[in-house]
Formats: C-alpha cells, structure tokens, sequence
C-alpha cells in the first residue's frame, strides 16, 4: 500500500495491490480512503487488515478512521461497518489473544484531540488514546484507552510504536527511549522498562528516526521468555546527512502473570557492522534476524527542502544477525543489493523461508557512496526483489533440508498432532519444528512477526512406508501464540523447507 501515484507502471491510480509470489502477478486493490501510513494485522482467520491510515490526499478522502478488510475475491478493502473514534496516523495494529486488535498511533489534528489529559502535557500530544476493536463483533464501538501520563510526558507522541504481546498477555510498549508494559483492556501500567540513557543517551527508534525492533522466538527450551531487540535508528539531534545510529539494544523481559516484571541488568548493548535507520528486520525460521534495506544516514520523511530525499547513502548490504553466538561475532554481512529501499519500503519472510522486497519513496535525489541501480520512475520503486538468505542455498540444500508431506489444517492449544516429512540424506533429520506468523511490516516496524518453537514429543519411521514423522505439541496458550494463521516450518540444524499454513486455535 502507498500513497496514490501518477507514477504506477500500469498507469492507474490504486493505492493497494496484492501479489501472488508463486504466479508473479499483481492485483490492484480498491479501497475508497488514503491509505498512506495504516497499521495493518489479520483476523483469526487469516483475513488482512487495514487500520487507520492518513489525511485526505489525491483525491481520495480521509482515512484515519478507517477500519477495513481485505475481499481477496473482490480485490476491495471493504469497511469493516465501523470507524475508529479518533484518527491515527503512523499506527501501530497488534493483535491480542483474544483476537481484538489494538491501534496505537498519533494523529494530526484535526482528527486527533489538541491535548488530552493533564494540562501539563502541552498542545504537541495530539491523541493521547489508543484504540481496541474487535473484528469479530466489527460494527461494535471500538474501546478507548488512554496512554498513562508517565507515557505521554517522556515520548510527546506516539509514531509507530513497538508493541509486543508478551507470555502473560500485556503488551511491551516502546517508543524512543521510553517504554511501558501495558495491560491491553485497562491501560493499566504493569511495569515501566529501563531506559538506556547511561549506554545511549541521544539514542531515538521512533518516526522520523525509525529503528526497528524484533523480538526473539518463544520457545520450550527457553521456557517463552521474551527478549526484544531494537536494531539502529537515528540520533535526537539528527538532520537528513547524520549518519545514523550502529547500534542495537537488548532486553530479556521476564513479566510473570501476579504482574511481577525483571529485566536482569537491563538493555544490552552492541555495535552493528554499519549504522542504518529506515530499515527492516525479518525474524527467520532458525531464530536469526536479517536487517534489510533502509539507510545510513537522514530521517524519514516526504521531502526536505528543495524536493531532496530526507534519506541518504542508502545500505544495500543485508545483515544476518544470530542471536545465540558469542557476544561480538553476532553479526555478519551478506551479498548486496542494487536497489535503494528508503521510505515506504518492506520485507517480509515467504513460505519458501525466502525474503520478499519491495518499495521505497522518494527513490531519487538522494546521495550514495555506493553505485547502485536508478529507480525507472524517479520516486516510487515497483521493482520487488527476492532475498536468499544462506540456510535456503547452498550444494547441500535438497538433501538436507526437511519437506513437509503431510499437517494438520489446525493445531489446538496443548494439543498433539503428527506432520509427516522427508528429507533425502537419511542421516538427516528434524531437529526443531516452529510457528511463524504472517508478516506486516512498514515504516521499519513488522506488527505481526512472532515465531513459537513446538515441543517435539517423539520422531518415528513408519516401517512398511519408510515416512517419517514427527509428534509435536501445540502452543501453551493464547498469550504464546495469539490464534490465526501461521507458517509451520520443520529445521534440520538452522537449515528449514518450505512451509504449510496451519491455523492455531
């Protein structure tokens, strides 16, 4: 989704459009409101959401209020049969385990109140309310809550927020160098985060200085303990030729469910091989994190003055970023590409484990110290890539790497089920099998990416057939893995197939 462009290489001005990766097509999508900078989530169903979005602009009208799904056999973003009961720009959507969303996202007036609460939080915060709807009961009012003034007076607004449902069912909330766990349905503050103003004090992760944040698989062998990872941003006094931030933060959260909160030393830090802001970060199957695209220097942004590009040097060089190595061999830089992705562009992991790529704004009149190939339209890049990383190549891969034969349409919560599998090199075999939600990522922030390890009871060999199976167990609960559609993907060491959509309940 985008803004609408006289630029679309097919000449018409839709602002959505969905691609079938395995046919290579694209289907414009209609959708009555401006759509520029909406949240997006998924029903329990696997239905696409659209929430909020952006000012009135060509000729499309005013869009954030917007509550819409997705009619795949329609093409149309159709409303939902309600709005929002304030505007939000910049939207972060989050689903809970309940199957409710939460959109949290500031808002221009005159949507967005001037000032809400204490007087004290000045005229700046513009909607100091985040929002719960349910699609299941969809033309319901939506629930009101509004952000503590703790919240309000350290972050000023609220721009993309990192938000993650943790194991006990509140959401880790973070925006800039301030963040809260938040009871969904109350806004009750359960905990405030540490800050790292001693390792980092100038240190911003929100729009226009945009990191991007992950956080890493819940699994058995980890008992679920959540740890979040805030890749990069952009400094507080940042201007559009400052290089950006070559850090990443980490935190281990350990919240437990008669609201006792720890987060051991607090945020940890480490040195990226290079600084980068407007980026993406797709969680892989193995646990291992790929940063993508975006810049090393400037902010996000339409334009600076003069119409130049508000991003520059773009970082064509994707990261692999491995969690459980040594503290300083963490990460490794991979093969390059040729497109610049700046504002406005995506990743997100495929069912084959490969990255799709697209997008990005203002793609000209920007300045590079690397050579790379010009955007043909000169401000919005329709050209997609895909990105391998290295678990899916190599000599080796089609002997080594698992298929799934045969899963189960649904997998209950505690419940058992058997997938069936086989992998050419006998000496092979499964030694994890994990859960990957659908990806939903903009604005450097992928609102629905979660990964859940199953537990494999037991692996077997049927002796007449020769097909090999294993048993695992489903999530431990809702606050796990939220219910809808998921990836299941079966690894021999880091190395994973394709995989097969089940959907837990």
């Amino acid at each position: 989704m985008e803004r609408p462009s006289f630029r679309h290489p097919d000449g018409l001005p839709f602002n959505a459009a969905y691609i079938d990766l395995v046919t290579r097509t694209n289907v414009n999508v209609e959708c009555a409101e401006s759509l520029e900078n909406a949240g997006h989530s998924f029903t329990t169903n696997g239905d696409v959401l659209v929430l909020a979005g952006h000012k009135p602009q060509s000729k499309y009208p005013e869009g954030r209020r917007g509550l819409r799904i997705l009619n795949m056999t329609s093409a149309v973003l159709q409303d939902a049969g309600s709005q929002l009961q304030y505007g939000h720009w910049l939207a972060t959507a989050t689903q809970l385990p309940n199957g409710m969303i939460t959109v949290m996202g500031d808002s221009p007036s005159p949507v967005g109140p001037d000032e809400l609460g204490p007087t004290n939080l000045g005229a700046v915060v513009r909607n100091a309310f985040y929002e719960v709807w349910d699609p299941s009961n969809a033309t319901k009012p939506t629930l009101v809550i509004q952000m503590s003034p703790a919240f309000m007076k350290h972050t000023k607004s609220v721009l993309y927020p990192f938000v993650f449902v943790l194991p006990t069912g509140d959401m880790f909330v973070w925006s800039n160098t301030y963040g809260e766990i938040i009871a969904p349905l109350t806004g009750r503050t359960v905990a405030v985060l540490p800050n790292w103003s001693a390792l980092a004090p100038r240190m911003m992760t929100q729009y226009p200085f945009s990191g991007s944040a992950v956080m890493l698989p819940l699994t058995p062998e980890n008992n679920y303990m959540p740890e979040v990872i805030i890749f990069g941003g952009q400094w507080s006094f940042g201007g559009i030729n400052t290089s950006a931030v070559n850090l990443s933060m980490r935190l281990r959260v350990n919240a437990t469910a008669d609201g006792g909160v720890s987060t051991g030393d607090g945020w940890q830090m480490e040195e990226m091989p290079s600084p980068r802001v407007s980026h993406s970060s797709v969680l892989l199957p193995n646990g291992k994190v790929i940063l993508i695209g975006g810049a090393k220097a400037g902010l996000l942004g339409d334009a600076a003055a003069g119409g130049v590009a508000m991003l520059n040097d773009p970082n064509f060089w994707p990261v692999l970023y491995s969690p459980s190595a040594p503290e300083g061999v963490r990460y490794e830089t991979l093969a390059r590409s040729q497109i610049a992705r700046l504002l406005h562009s995506t990743a997100g992991l495929t069912t084959n484990g490969t990255i799709f790529v697209a997008g990005s704004d203002r793609s000209a009149r920007f300045w590079s110290t690397a050579n790379y190939s010009e955007c043909p339209t000169s401000f919005t890049e329709y050209r997609v890539e895909i990105f391998s990383p290295p678990f899916v190549l190599g000599a080796d891969y089609a002997t080594v790497h698992p298929t799934i034969l045969d899963a189960p349409a649904e997998l209950r919560f505690g419940a058992t089920a058997s997938i069936n599998f086989s992998i050419l090199d006998a000496r092979a075999n499964v030694t994890s099998a994990v859960l990957v939600a659908p990806s939903s990522d903009t604005h450097t922030f992928n609102m629905h990416q979660r990964l859940v390890g199953l537990a494999i009871l037991s692996t077997t060999t049927d002796g007449e057939s020769g097909v090999r199976s294993i048993t695992v167990r489903g999530p431990p609960n809702a606050n796990i893995a939220p219910p809808g559609m998921y990836m299941l993907f079966l690894l021999n060491g880091d190395v994973y197939g394709p995989a097969k959509w089940i959907k837990v309940l």
